[in-house]
């Protein structure tokens, strides 16, 4: 019986069982039955129409697109998009571009920086500063954290590919790679890249910024 059936037919036992009680050879009424198999039904029908509802934020939720499939996944949610540099952002640009929900739940933010947090999963997370001057975009300089030494490698290694990628081939200088890289605009800037990482978790650094 689908769920919708079932509540119908619990609303109408309901209904039905104020008649007048007949007992039975248990000594239980026919009402009092009637009673507990309108409950019954009515149970059940919410355990249904709760595990419906469940699956469906699972489908929901496990067919969300991915960004860059051909990298972690960590880039999803730290670089966000493909336009701009981090999340379609580049410098230069006003501070009205930062996403509302960084800025609301921002961690640390006064005028000249905005500081926000957020999990990758359970073992994993990132956190991003803009620094601003006149409400104006100027670095931007992201930590990713790791629990976990090879997941922190694979991070490391996407980034440097996908930023080699977007921009160009990064040069080693004492222990950063450095990107040399033109925007939409065709303005300068600088990407650095490097790992920090300690012995109890890895810690990966990257800055963006132009040279005054």
């Amino acid at each position: 019986m689908k769920p919708a059936h079932i509540f119908r037919q619990a609303q109408y036992d309901a209904a039905h069982s104020q008649s007048e009680p007949v007992e039975d050879s248990a000594g239980i009424t026919s009402k009092h039955k009637l009673l507990a198999s309108s409950i019954f039904k009515l149970a059940n029908f919410l355990i249904v129409a709760f595990v419906i509802s469940s699956c469906n934020h699972s489908e929901n939720k496990e067919t969300a697109p991915r960004v860059f499939n051909e990298y972690h996944y960590a880039l999803d949610s730290v670089i966000k998009s493909k336009d701009g540099i981090l999340g379609g952002i580049e410098l230069g640009q006003s501070k009205t571009v930062i996403p509302t929900r960084e800025v609301s739940q921002a961690i640390e933010k006064s005028a000249n920086h905005i500081t926000f947090e957020q999990k990758i999963d359970s073992i994993s997370k990132y956190n991003i500063t803009y620094s601003l001057e006149n409400d104006t975009i100027t670095e931007i300089e992201v930590q990713i954290i790791s629990q976990n030494s090879d997941e922190g490698e694979k991070i490391m290694a996407d980034l440097k590919k996908y930023y080699q990628q977007k921009y160009t081939a990064p040069v080693m200088d004492k222990g950063y790679f450095v990107f040399n890289c033109f925007d939409s605009k065709k303005r300068n800037f600088t990407i650095t890249l490097t790992d920090n990482s300690d012995p109890n978790n890895s810690v990966i650094e990257l800055f963006v910024y132009r040279e005054k």
